[in-house]
């Protein structure tokens, strides 16, 4: 059976924090080439220091389910696994009422999904669904 990838990944390489990168340079290079006073070349090298070191580290949340494996993001970075390596998911409600999804890898560890919080549960399940994985409510 055929199915499309489904979930929601959002990192900081994306096209506004690209943009932000352009009009810091730009800023820089202003505030240098028209010797403004000291404090706009020191705030624009400041602004630009803080946009690379985000697109440098490229924290992220969410995940990616495919055909045969899922990708997600924790405090380290990306992490992947092959849908034969889930044992099953554990998916269900946190008591503010947020979605929670936990992967039970076959190995004995479990990764927390991040970035499912304001997803419909009924949506998450049907998906893995799909894709003949293990469903704990």
């Amino acid at each position: 059976m055929n199915v499309e990838a489904f979930g929601r990944l959002r990192q900081a390489r994306r096209p506004g924090m690209y943009l932000a990168l352009g009009i810091a340079m730009a800023a820089v290079y202003l505030s240098l080439t028209l010797e403004m006073n000291r404090l706009a070349p020191a705030l624009a090298v400041i602004w630009l220091g803080l946009v690379l070191a985000r697109l440098v580290r490229n924290p992220g949340r969410g995940f990616r389910l495919g055909q045969d494996r899922i990708d997600w993001f924790t405090e380290r970075g990306r992490q992947s696994a092959r849908l034969d390596d889930l044992q099953s998911v554990r998916i269900g409600r946190s008591p503010e009422g947020q979605t929670v999804c936990v992967l039970c890898l076959a190995d004995g560890r479990t990764a927390p999904l991040s970035g499912v919080g304001q997803m419909d549960e009924r949506d998450l399940m049907r998906e893995f669904g799909r894709r003949g994985i293990r469903i704990i409510a």
